[in-house]
């Protein structure tokens, strides 16, 4: 009997987990998704590099919206079971609420191994190979970019020109080049031929020259200088592009690794390192969240009211909303150093952990809970006023 509650409440819950992992997660790449949109109609990227690009900053989202699908799940589950009378019937048949309960927990413990994962593994992963696949998104700009007979500025300090590209192979001809990285050496140069040598493990690009000269002219010592050579590497600085494709996407969060990293640095250095530390701590305390917001949408999603199931969403907003503005506020006074960093990443965990395990108390004794109840209230009060509305108009 037991088993086969528990295995009811699990498919209760998993399709509206997933269904809400989905529709948060959109709602928060939304405006990813519109500027690698732009990457592909202004900047000519690739959609399979833009859909990698995706996929690797991916993990700096689900970290957050993997707990609040466990919130969304539990509320409008255990809502729908209350609305309907199941939890009732449950209880009549000798099952309690804490009983009901242990499905719920490993549910949101499968939910904490997978957001503890993506916080350890996934964000390395991503970050390696997001700047990997900028990497090769800016090389292959540099092969597009280079356009025969027009002069092109895309890499920083040079202006190249090339009279001819051929369409087969990546030999460029007769190519004339000038140089303005040093303001006091300006260079210019020619070469008969040329092409593109990549190095993926520096992420460096370099424009080897063949058979040309380079003249130079020292503006303080009035010196021209002709060199002849047959072979002159230039490394082409990518950092305008990347750094422009970088601005189309906002930096992604920094991993547990990449953060240990900055503090040793910045300790060794004598810097403020509070702030790293306050990231520090909340990257592993958020996959915790997970836990909390399964022990405490379970007393709230049976709380009785009219609107279970559009109660179910609006209450699992309000609530992720409360433990951001919470989390966020123990970020500033950890950064002002009112409370240690400790306390940035561990103290919503505590409070809502906290009032959970009351809430489920008071629900498995069945003693109703009047602050929670008015709120409540208010809430069916405001979404009748909003149906209403729209009924009118």
């Amino acid at each position: 009997m037991k088993k086969t509650t528990y295995l009811y409440i699990l498919k209760e819950i998993l399709p509206v987990f997933l269904i809400g992992l989905m529709t948060f997660t959109v709602i928060l790449l939304m405006d990813k998704i519109l500027k690698l949109i732009e990457l592909i109609v202004n900047r000519g990227v690739d959609f399979s590099q833009v859909l990698m690009l995706l996929v690797f900053i991916s993990p700096s989202f689900l970290i957050f919206t993997i707990p609040m699908s466990v919130l969304l799940a539990v509320l409008m589950s255990f809502g729908r079971l209350s609305g309907d009378s199941e939890v009732t019937a449950f209880k009549a048949s000798g099952i309690s609420l804490y009983q009901l309960f242990l499905p719920i927990l490993v549910f949101t413990f499968c939910a904490w191994l997978l957001t503890a994962f993506l916080v350890l593994y996934g964000l390395p992963w991503g970050n390696r190979g997001f700047m990997a696949t900028l990497y090769l998104i800016a090389k292959s700009k540099a092969d597009v970019e280079i356009k025969e007979r027009v002069f092109n500025d895309t890499f920083s300090g040079l202006v190249v020109y090339v009279d001819e590209v051929p369409i087969q192979g990546r030999e460029m001809k007769r190519i004339m080049i000038h140089d303005e990285r040093d303001s006091t050496r300006i260079s210019t140069i020619f070469a008969s031929e040329g092409f593109l040598v990549s190095n993926p493990a520096s992420q460096e690009v370099t424009l080897r020259l063949l058979n040309g000269d380079l003249h130079r002219f020292d503006p303080k010592s009035q010196v021209y200088q002709k060199v002849r050579f047959s072979t002159y590497d230039l490394k082409l600085d990518l950092s305008k592009t990347l750094t422009n494709l970088e601005s189309k996407i906002r930096e992604h969060e920094m991993s547990i690794e990449d953060l240990r990293k900055k503090i040793r640095e910045l300790r060794a250095s004598g810097k403020d390192i509070t702030s790293l530390r306050v990231q520090l701590h909340k990257r592993y305390a958020i996959p915790f969240a997970c836990l909390v917001f399964g022990l405490i949408g379970v007393p709230l999603g049976i709380q009785p009211r009219r609107s279970a199931r559009s109660f179910g969403f609006v209450f699992s907003i309000l609530t992720f909303l409360a433990y951001y503005v919470s989390l966020t506020a123990f970020e500033i006074l950890a950064i002002r150093k009112t409370v240690p960093p400790f306390l940035a990443g561990w103290a919503p965990n505590f409070i809502f952990g906290g009032l959970g395990l009351y809430l489920l108390t008071k629900a498995a004794q069945e003693i109703p809970f009047k602050p929670l109840a008015w709120v409540m209230d208010e809430v069916d009060i405001f979404q009748q006023k909003w149906r209403k509305l729209f009924h009118d108009a």
